[in-house]
């Protein structure tokens, strides 16, 4: 039986404790000036707090550079999860709530929204290039067991 490496694990056990410590306080900041934008229908709230979440989306990029990691797996089903869940509840919102709610969430918060998605899409191509930013979604080619796939020419990457 091989020997768990303890330094690892404790590794691990950290940077996970310095994420949730980033993350945490910035989603309870973000929840609560998103709920002082929506009582006092101030764009500015909003943009307060989308700004608390790019923040903390930056303070965990330095902590991967730092720590030599990337987002695990969990992370980004995680991350991936929320924003598509806050996606269609704003789309869910838009068509059912009431006129006088719409007008006053639709422009903040769908803003805040895409700024999210581009925010994120541009720290991938920062992080891996832009084409293998864009080979993190290509599944087909993932799947494409001929040879020819695993010529360079040919985009392999095998």
């Amino acid at each position: 039986m091989a020997e768990d490496n303890q330094s690892s694990k404790t590794d691990r056990l950290s940077r996970h404790g310095l994420v949730m410590a980033l993350w945490a306080p910035a989603i309870f900041v973000a929840a609560v000036l998103f709920h002082a934008g929506y009582l006092y229908a101030a764009n500015w709230w909003f943009v307060g707090a989308f700004t608390a979440l790019v923040l903390a989306f930056c303070a965990h990029i330095i902590v991967n550079v730092v720590s030599k990691t990337g987002f695990t797996e969990g992370e980004v089903a995680l991350g991936s999860v929320i924003l598509v869940c806050l996606t269609v509840v704003y789309l869910i919102t838009i068509l059912t709530a009431p006129n006088a709610s719409v007008e006053r969430l639709i422009i903040p918060v769908g803003l805040g929204l895409g700024a999210l998605v581009v925010f994120v899409a541009v720290s991938m191509v920062i992080s891996f290039g832009p084409r293998r930013a864009f080979e993190k979604f290509d599944i087909i080619r993932d799947n494409n067991l001929r040879k020819a796939s695993h010529l360079t020419h040919r985009g392999g990457r095998r």
